[in-house]
């Protein structure tokens, strides 16, 4: 009886240790397992470098063989994984629209942001403008294929063709989807297809597409405030019979010209002139999460410098938004828009329709001012 119990005894304490080993060197494979498997995800992070210097035939990943342009960046939209960065060179100029479309984690976002030295580098969401041909007097035309919100020449906004050249035209009586003016003097059918910019309270402007024009009355396909017989002023813009001005722009989107009046009566083959026809500088697909954007100018974009279409954390820091309609337009959520700069702006600031973002220590500039 006894040597049965010692067996027993020696038979438990000896299973016990198997099973206390096993388990050990279960936790311990895990472990290591988790381990390999967390530095994988590290190593695999890559630095993707971009650079006026560049070429796109390269593979990116140092300084020294950087790509050169957006389009190339955007041929790697679908593979971006965490934790990799798109880096553009301080000191350099590239236009276009840089497209995310893949997630990183909370760990490792996917980041745009820059390398280098000096200033930050800038995002144009223009493209420069050549074969310009004579059209009548001192306004040239230019074949432009996309649709053209600016132009600018030497980094400075032109003006679009308008009524009047300066100031303001009043109304006499406007409301609903109408307004009548006794500025208005044009035979009848004159302004049909422009647009009217009407400021139409004290804190907004309203853009109106012209359906109609007759005797002195336009008639809109939207609607604006009652305006009842106060003299609010407004502008016509949209024809290129009124591009009569050195300075001033007009943009065919049916015949794809752009017809320009340089100052100067210049020859716009010898100016640096560009059009705005970029929707986005940063463009963050929808459904994505944990984008970063940093350290980045944006200029000239015909929607906003970065484009939250409905991603989730999102955040954006230390960039600046200059001349262009939007800085930051947004519907994400648990977004951080931080220490950034916005100035000159065309219209909002930063259109946030989000719900838990952070909106914080960003500076504003003369936003949403027309001339």
């Amino acid at each position: 009886g006894v040597r049965s119990a010692l067996r027993g005894a020696f038979l438990g304490e000896f299973r016990n240790r198997l099973l206390t080993s096993f388990r050990f060197d279960h936790i311990m494979r895990d472990l290591l397992l988790s381990i390999t498997l967390l530095l994988a995800s590290f190593a695999q992070a890559t630095d993707y470098h971009v650079s006026p210097s560049g070429n796109d035939s390269n593979n990116g990943t140092t300084a020294s063989t950087a790509w050169r342009t957006i389009d190339r960046v955007n041929q790697s939209t679908y593979s971006y994984g965490p934790g990799d960065r798109i880096l553009f060179e301080r000191g350099g100029t590239y236009h276009g629209e840089v497209i995310l479309g893949t997630s990183g984690t909370a760990s490792q976002p996917i980041t745009v942001g820059a390398y280098g030295t000096g200033e930050l580098p800038v995002i144009l969401g223009s493209e420069p403008l050549t074969g310009w041909a004579i059209y009548q007097g001192h306004i040239w035309k230019a074949n432009v294929s996309s649709q053209v919100d600016q132009v600018y020449m030497n980094d400075q906004r032109m003006t679009p063709a308008r009524y009047p050249n300066s100031g303001w035209l009043r109304n006499s009586q406007g409301g609903g989807t109408q307004i009548q003016s006794a500025d208005l003097t044009q035979p009848n059918g004159y302004w049909n297809g422009a647009t009217a910019v009407v400021r139409s309270s004290s804190s907004s402007f309203d853009t109106l597409f012209v359906t109609n024009y007759s005797g002195g009355t336009l008639h809109f396909s939207s609607s604006t405030y009652n305006l009842g017989s106060d003299a609010w002023g407004f502008f016509m813009k949209g024809k290129l019979s009124e591009l009569d001005s050195p300075g001033e722009w007009y943009y065919d989107k049916a015949a794809q010209q752009l017809y320009f009046w340089a100052p100067g009566n210049a020859d716009p083959n010898t100016l640096s002139v560009e059009a705005s026809v970029h929707p986005n500088g940063v463009n963050c697909y929808w459904q994505r999460q944990y984008l970063q954007v940093e350290n980045i100018a944006f200029r000239h974009q015909r929607l906003a410098g970065v484009l939250n279409d409905g991603a989730n954390y999102v955040t954006v820091s230390g960039c600046t938004f200059r001349d262009l309609y939007h800085g930051i337009r947004s519907s994400g959520l648990n977004d951080t828009y931080i220490g950034n700069d916005f100035r000159d702006t065309y219209a909002t600031a930063a259109l946030i329709i989000d719900s838990n973002t952070l909106v914080s220590d960003n500076s504003f500039t003369d936003i949403a001012l027309l001339d």
